[in-house]
């Protein structure tokens, strides 16, 4: 099995590039960063892989956890399906505190290496938050933009994690032109996984001028670390819509997104019309969005009822039998024979 590079100890203070490689889990960014750590850069702590990325994750472990408490306090999910998740999370971590968090995180890693590549299916959602951190210290970040068929990241995602097909295909689409939209503007670059398997080489020189990054070893070089890193039967799904349950209209849409996105990745000076096109594409999920909270809002409202029933009969509960157990701690007298019988009678 081939290991994650060691990181170099010390870096030269006026060769500082950060990296960041966006995508849903499952779409190959373990690959991209994984080739760009076999090409100059690191990653600083990272996860060690198991039987689902036996090639390792190359994400930092640090950055998963912060990231993850995070959006589990805004109660905002990985894939979210919802518009507007992103403007409920930037609201719940719009403070300097976490500004603060990240920067003691991330200079030293800069000082120590230089050349940064941070990996994390999460990221998208900081995307502001990054830009604020890396801009604080005079650096410009760059994105990396993992494109693979909705289909395929659907499959790969119920086989190793069991994922709901349906909502898996809706958070896609929510989040893959999220990411469109908070990059905008940004240096980036997209990149089709299966391209990347195949012809690694002319991805990553197509990279370093879209980026204008420095590689090294570069790509041209031969023999190459990534050579060695990259193995094309690592695309093990197809996009084949047959075998995923979702609504026929969702994988419509889903369809138009990819190609959409895709002609960013195809065209090195997409025109106006390919902006538009994702933009219309943004509302009409948006719409679609709003009208199926709309047929479900009477369940929501039944479930949340029950749910709040529920609490409060536990909650009840607890306080008897809390009650209850002071009672015997002591010796019963006259009172604490009637609050026992008084709390027999309440939960029958």
């Amino acid at each position: 099995m081939v290991t994650e590079p060691e990181p170099e100890q010390t870096a030269d203070p006026g060769d500082r590039s950060l990296v960041l490689v966006l995508g849903p889990g499952r779409s190959g960014t373990s690959t991209m960063a994984g080739a760009l750590a076999h090409s100059g850069y690191t990653v600083p702590q990272a996860i060690k892989g198991n039987e689902t990325n036996p090639l390792g994750f190359f994400e930092p472990r640090w950055l998963v956890n912060f990231q993850s408490r995070q959006l589990k306090k805004a109660r905002v999910g990985n894939l979210d399906a919802d518009p507007e998740a992103v403007a409920a999370l930037e609201s719940a971590i719009d403070d300097d505190a976490f500004r603060r968090q990240l920067a003691r995180w991330l200079m030293p890693e800069l000082e120590a290496h230089g050349r940064l590549v941070l990996k994390d299916p999460r990221t998208i959602w900081f995307k502001g938050l990054w830009d604020d951190v890396a801009q604080a210290q005079g650096l410009d970040p760059r994105f990396v933009i993992m494109l693979r068929h909705p289909a395929e990241v659907s499959s790969s995602r119920s086989t190793y994690y069991s994922a709901r097909e349906a909502a898996g295909v809706a958070g896609w689409i929510n989040v893959a032109l999220m990411t469109e939209r908070l990059t905008r503007g940004s240096r980036r670059a997209f990149v089709h996984y299966p391209n990347l398997t195949t012809d690694w080489r002319s991805e990553l020189v197509r990279l370093r001028s879209a980026l204008g990054i420095t590689l090294d070893p570069a790509p041209e070089e031969k023999p190459h670390p990534v050579d060695d890193f990259i193995d094309p039967n690592l695309r093990r799904m197809r996009p084949e819509w047959d075998k995923i349950s979702a609504p026929q209209h969702l994988r419509d849409l889903a369809d138009r997104t990819h190609a959409a996105l895709s002609v960013l990745a195809d065209e090195e000076s997409p025109d106006a019309s390919a902006f538009s096109s994702l933009d219309d594409l943004r509302a009409e999920y948006t719409l679609l969005h709003a009208d199926a909270m709309d047929m479900v809002g009477s369940s929501v409202r039944r479930l949340t009822a029950e749910a709040r029933r529920t609490a409060r009969r536990k909650a009840r509960a607890e306080f008897i039998a809390q009650q209850e157990q002071a009672a015997a701690a002591r010796t019963p007298g006259p009172r604490d024979r009637a609050a026992a019988l008084l709390g027999r009678l309440r939960r029958r």
